[in-house]
């Protein structure tokens, strides 16, 4: 039990403490007070106060995690704002984050959950630039008749090497080059038994909707891919294709 707690335990510390100080940081950027910096909930077990009258400190609930921001309330209407405001002195009234700009105050909030999807880039990245990752082989199993494909020599077990001069490391590649490609034809370098082969096809253009609702032409050249037997090519990443995947 104590093999699954303590990673727990240590994996949710890194992950709040990197959320709540993307909030932190911005706060102290644009001059807005923070009283309490805190890593979990409850009773405080330890913690410190710093130069700028901040109180960093560790609680016995480590299931998240809080920035309180100086004079902080509910404040929902403009009397409750004006009734707050006569509380305070001018000096107070600047490290307020009720007055502070709108584009401060979002930036402010939304800085958080930035943090940690910055921090799950990072994570990933490392991982496959030191464990590596598996990747599949485009391996054409269907080439469909009369399609541009088929017209441009195309075949069956055919393994993808790359597309218009971009290497092919994985399956998932292939749609984005041959969506991406701005030629009217589409290079093809292709493994075939032992040979390479340079194959030229010229894609239809298929109108269809993207998630947005809007009208595309998506390019087509008329193939499906699977890996062969069950390949696949267990790789080291660089950092650009480590951040890419």
């Amino acid at each position: 039990m104590t093999n699954f707690i303590i990673p727990f335990i240590i994996l949710i510390t890194v992950v709040v403490f990197i959320h709540e100080y993307g909030h932190y940081y911005f706060a102290r950027r644009y001059g807005v007070g923070i009283t309490d910096f805190s890593i979990g909930f409850g009773r405080e077990i330890f913690g410190w106060k710093d130069k700028s009258g901040t109180r960093w400190k560790i609680c016995w609930i480590p299931l998240g995690g809080y920035v309180k921001f100086f004079g902080d309330r509910n404040v929902f209407s403009q009397s409750e704002q004006e009734e707050l405001i006569k509380k305070y002195s001018e000096s107070d009234r600047n490290k307020l984050f009720i007055l502070k700009p709108l584009y401060q105050r979002a930036l402010v909030v939304a800085a958080g959950p930035i943090a940690n999807f910055i921090l799950a880039i990072f994570i990933f990245s490392f991982i496959y630039m030191f464990s590596g990752k598996d990747l599949t082989p485009a391996v054409i199993t269907e080439v469909q008749k009369d399609s541009p494909a088929f017209v441009g020599g195309l075949k069956k077990n055919d393994r993808i090497l790359s597309i218009d001069g971009n290497k092919v490391d994985s399956i998932m590649q292939v749609s984005t080059f041959i969506a991406t490609s701005t030629n009217d034809t589409i290079e093809f370098v292709v493994l075939r038994d032992t040979q390479e082969k340079i194959l030229i096809v010229k894609p239809n253009y298929v109108e269809s909707t993207d998630s947005l609702g809007n009208k595309i032409n998506k390019r087509m050249v008329g193939i499906k891919l699977s890996s062969f037997n069950g390949e696949t090519n267990h790789v080291k990443l660089g950092p650009a294709k480590a951040i890419y995947y």
